[in-house]
C-alpha cells in the first residue's frame, strides 16, 4: 500500500472524499488529512506520504507553492492537484512541477479512484525500474563476493580443487581488499546465561536476524580496521591483514562492539600468519584450537596459538566427542546412542589407559551436567549402573555400555518431560490467548514471557499440538471476532479494529482482505456472507 495525504481547507470537501473514495482498493492508505498548506508541511514530515492529493486555492499559501517547498525537502514525493480554477497558469505551474495529474472540480468519487489507480500504476512502474537497477547492481556485487567467498570456504573445508587460485584472484569487495599474508580469526558467541537471555528476547522469533546483526556490527568494525567476515559452521570467520598486533586490535574491537551494540559476549581464536589461500584450512584449525582456551582461561577475549599441532588435534577431538554427548542427551534415540557407543568403542580401542580414562571421565561428566541443566534426576539410573567400569583398565567395552545406558536414560526423561509438560502448557496458552486476543499488545513474545518458555520451544510445541503456528491461530481468533462484529453490530471499522486486537484500522483492513478476499466494508455490505 502507498501512503496518501489529502490536503484541502474545506472540511466538507475532505469529508466527502473520505466518505466516498475507497482508497485501499486503489492501492493507497489515507495516512493524513491536512486543513491547509501550512498544516500539510508539518504532516508531510510526520507521515512521509508517497502521494499528496491537494487543492490549489488555499489561504496563506496556495497548493503550488506548497508543492515547491515539499519538492525541495522530499524529492521523491508525488502530487495530484485538484482545482476549481480552469486557468492555464495553474496548469502550466503543475506541468513545471511534474505533478502526476491535474483535475478540475467537481469530480466524482469514481473519477478520483480512476486517477488514483493510474497513479498507483505509475508508482509501481517507477518502483520496478528502481528495483531492477538496484537488483542488477547488487547482483553484480554479490556474484563477485560470493564467488570469492565460496572458494575461501572450499579451502577451509579442504575441498578446493581445479583452478581455485585463479578464482580467488577475482577482485574482493571494494571495502575489504584483503591481501596475504593475513590472519584468520574464529569468533564465537558464548552460551552464557546473559547471552541466552538476549538471544531469546531479541532473536528467537527471527533467528536469521542474528547473523545479519552480527555482520552489521562487524562491518562497522571494519570501517576502523581492514578485514572481511564470513559465516562458517555457525561461527564468524574474520580475515585480517596488517600484522598480528593489528589483527588482535581488530578482534578486541569486534568483541567490545558486539557487547556494546548487541549485549552479547564473544570470544575470538586467532591463527598464526596465513601465507595464502592454501593455508586457510590450517589457519582455521589453529584459530579453533586457540578458541578452546576459553573453557579454562575465560571468555570475552582474544586467544592466540601456543600449543603443538598434535595437542590441538587432541583437544579438538575431545571437544567433538563432548558436543555429541550433549546432543544425544537432548534428543538421542536408542539407535543413535547405540551407533555412538559402537563408534566410541572402536575409537578408544587403540588409546592408552590415561587418555581413555580422561575421555570417559569427560563424557560421563558432560552427561551428568546435561541432565542437571534439563532438570533430570539421575539417581535412579546411578543406583543400577556401574559407571566406574569406564575407568577400569579392562572395562573399555563395558564402560561404553554403561555410558550409553545413562545417555538413553537422560534422553528418554527429557522427551517424556517435553511431551507431558508441553501439551499442558499449550492447552493453557490456548485458553490464555482466547481470553486475551483483544489486547493489541498480545504477541508470541508476551505469551512466551507469561509462560516462561523460549519462543523457539513454544513455537515448535504449539505447531505440534495445534497443527498451526501461534501467530496464525491468533490471527484466526481476531478475524473471527471481527466477522461477528461486522455482521451483527453497527460499530465503525476503526472501533472493531481496536476491539479485536488489531489496533490500527489500516492494518486490520489489510489482514481482513488477505484472509477473506474482500474489505471489512464489503463484508459488512454483503451481510457477513
Amino acid at each position: 500500500m502507498y501512503k496518501l495525504m489529502l490536503v484541502d481547507d474545506e472540511d466538507e470537501v475532505r469529508e466527502g472524499i473520505v466518505a466516498t473514495v475507497d482508497f485501499e482498493s486503489c492501492g493507497f492508505t489515507l495516512c493524513a488529512q491536512a486543513t491547509g498548506a501550512i498544516d500539510a508541511l508539518d504532516k508531510a514530515a510526520q507521515f512521509q506520504p508517497d502521494v499528496v492529493f491537494t487543492d490549489v486555492h488555499m489561504p496563506y499559501m496556495d497548493g503550488m507553492e506548497m508543492i515547491s517547498r515539499l519538492q525541495e525537502m522530499y524529492p521523491t514525493m508525488k502530487y495530484i492537484v485538484l482545482s476549481g480554477y480552469d486557468n492555464f497558469i495553474y496548469v502550466k505551474q503543475a506541468l513545471q512541477r511534474q505533478v502526476m495529474d491535474y483535475l478540475l472540480k467537481p469530480l466524482s468519487a469514481q473519477g478520483i479512484m480512476k486517477v488514483l489507480c493510474r497513479a498507483k500504476e505509475q508508482l509501481d512502474e517507477q518502483a520496478r525500474q528502481r528495483g531492477d537497477l538496484e537488483l542488477l547492481q547488487d547482483k553484480v556485487k554479490r556474484n563477485a563476493q560470493q564467488l570469492r567467498r565460496g572458494v575461501i570456504l572450499e579451502y577451509l573445508s579442504g575441498s578446493a580443487y581445479g583452478d581455485a587460485h585463479a578464482l580467488c584472484a577475482y577482485p574482493p569487495p571494494e571495502d575489504s581488499r584483503i591481501a596475504f599474508p593475513a590472519y584468520l580469526a574464529v569468533l564465537s558467541l558464548e552460551r552464557t546465561e546473559d547471552n541466552l537471555e538476549v538471544l531469546r528476547r531479541d532473536f528467537d522469533s527471527q533467528p536469521m536476524l542474528l547473523g545479519a546483526a552480527v555482520q552489521e556490527v562487524l562491518s562497522e568494525v571494519f570501517k576502523r580496521h581492514r578485514g572481511e567476515c564470513l559465516e562458517y559452521r555457525s561461527q564468524f570467520l574474520l580475515l585480517l591483514p596488517d600484522g598480528q598486533e593489528e589483527a588482535i586490535r581488530s578482534c578486541d574491537d569486534a568483541i567490545e562492539s558486539l557487547g556494546h551494540y548487541l549485549h552479547l559476549t564473544a570470544t575470538v581464536g586467532l591463527s598464526d600468519e596465513v601465507g595464502g589461500y592454501g593455508g586457510l584450512g590450517e589457519g582455521y584449525q589453529q584459530a579453533a584450537a586457540a578458541l578452546e582456551k576459553r573453557f579454562i582461561a575465560g571468555q570475552g577475549r582474544v586467544y592466540t596459538p601456543s600449543v603443538t599441532k598434535e595437542r590441538r588435534l587432541k583437544d579438538m577431538e575431545l571437544f567433538e566427542w563432548s558436543s555429541r554427548v550433549q546432543s544425544l542427551c537432548r534428543s538421542g534415540s536408542r539407535q543413535e546412542v547405540d551407533a555412538f557407543g559402537a563408534e566410541l568403542t572402536q575409537h578408544i580401542a587403540g588409546m592408552d589407559l590415561s587418555a581413555r580414562q580422561l575421555l570417559m571421565m569427560r563424557l560421563v561428566s558432560d552427561t551428568l551436567s546435561a541432565a542437571g541443566r534439563a532438570g533430570v534426576d539421575v539417581e535412579p539410573a546411578l543406583t543400577t549402573l556401574h559407571l566406574e567400569q569406564a575407568l577400569q583398565p579392562a572395562g573399555a567395552a563395558s564402560g561404553v555400555e554403561q555410558l550409553g545406558a545413562l545417555l538413553l536414560f537422560v534422553a528418554d526423561a527429557v522427551r517424556r518431560d517435553v511431551n507431558t509438560t508441553g501439551a499442558e502448557m499449550i492447552a493453557r496458552a490456548v485458553d490464555y490467548t482466547q481470553q486475551n486476543y483483544a489486547d493489541k499488545e498480545l504477541s508470541l513474545e508476551s505469551v512466551c514471557a507469561a509462560f516462561g518458555v523460549s519462543q523457539t520451544q513454544f513455537s515448535l510445541l504449539f505447531k505440534r499440538e495445534m497443527g498451526t503456528s501461534f501467530l496464525q491461530f491468533l490471527l484466526d481468533l481476531r478475524i473471527g471476532a471481527a466477522k461477528d462484529l461486522l455482521a451483527h453490530s453497527s460499530r465503525k471499522i476503526y472501533q472493531i479494529a481496536e476491539e479485536t486486537g488489531f489496533g490500527d484500522a489500516s492494518y486490520f483492513s489489510y489482514c481482513f482482505r488477505q484472509r477473506c478476499g474482500l474489505s471489512p466494508k464489503e463484508y459488512r455490505m454483503r451481510g457477513g456472507e
